[in-house]
């Protein structure tokens, strides 16, 4: 089992790790050996103001003094792909979906902090459908950890989960049953590629119609974190300046130049929400805003 360490001293680029980990043959995933202990670090990150602050406004969120809740995982992409992508790690990207992150928020980061970042491949779990695995990320600021994560991806296949599956599994937020209508706006057509230009994922089933279908979807879709990010702002939770958790499922894809609406239900669950694209009638994103 290798044991690496991927060291930044600037933000790492994605677009060329993600060709390797979309396109690049690999092992294959197995038991029996698990997964490599890749890690990797960017000490003396900093926000780009002006990248953040075109964030803001393409997802339409509040400006402030403070980095928005999920805006360290943008940071933290490029460090992923380049874990996803490195040679010892034995699942190719292509056909593995993001599906689920859980981020807790100790403390805001002032936009203009010096930060460490830290991410680690972890855990994996067999499922009856495939394969789960964690990469985790850990944000400190003067030497204290003040935001973490872990996303979840998923592999679909025969992993040996069916005849064997982990004993643990990933937390799961069901449907909100008579969900009421709290907003509704479109996802605009060139969306992929703003979000894309801002965080530099390219990857190609945001980028257009024609290189969705070859990966197998209906059309090119939204970046689901971006979604997120504004049906957090939505919903009406306040993640600025306090501790706060945000558990997410991805459970289906939202198109661009789609209708999206966002649903609560305050008698059933005051801290959940769930994100509908267009007549579909299953949620694509159910989430969930806790105080800390």
């Amino acid at each position: 089992m290798s044991n690496l360490h991927i060291p930044f001293n600037t933000q790492p680029a994605i677009a060329s790790a993600m060709v390797k980990a979309l396109l690049l043959p690999r092992k294959g995933f197995k038991a029996s050996i698990g997964l490599p202990a890749i890690k990797a670090s960017w000490v003396g990150a900093k926000a780009n103001i002006d990248s953040l602050k075109k964030y803001e406004t393409v997802l339409g969120l509040t400006s402030s003094k403070v980095l928005p809740v999920l805006y360290p995982h943008v940071l933290a992409g490029g460090m992923h792909m380049h874990m996803l992508s490195h040679p010892d790690f034995p699942i190719r990207l292509l056909g593995s979906v993001h599906l689920k992150n859980t981020i807790k928020q100790y403390q805001a980061i002032d936009i203009e902090s010096e930060m460490e970042l830290h991410s680690a491949i972890g855990e994996y779990r067999l499922t009856e459908k495939g394969l789960e695995f964690d990469f985790s990320t850990q944000v400190k600021v003067e030497g204290n950890v003040v935001w973490e994560e872990v996303s979840i991806y998923f592999k679909a296949g025969k992993f040996g989960g069916k005849e064997q599956p982990s004993e643990q599994s990933s937390f799961e937020l069901d449907s909100l049953s008579n969900g009421e209508q709290v907003a509704e706006w479109e996802v605009p057509k060139n969306r992929g590629k703003q979000y894309a230009k801002i965080t530099g994922d390219y990857n190609p089933i945001h980028m257009s119609p024609t290189l969705a279908k070859l990966f197998g979807l209906k059309r090119d879709i939204a970046h689901g974190f971006g979604v997120l990010a504004q049906a957090i702002e939505l919903a009406g939770f306040n993640t600025v300046n306090k501790p706060c958790q945000v558990d997410v499922v991805f459970k289906g894809p939202v198109f661009l130049q789609s209708q999206v609406s966002l649903k609560k239900n305050n008698s059933q669950n005051e801290n959940r929400f769930d994100v509908f694209c267009g007549n579909n009638p299953k949620p694509s994103i159910c989430g969930s805003v806790l105080d800390l």
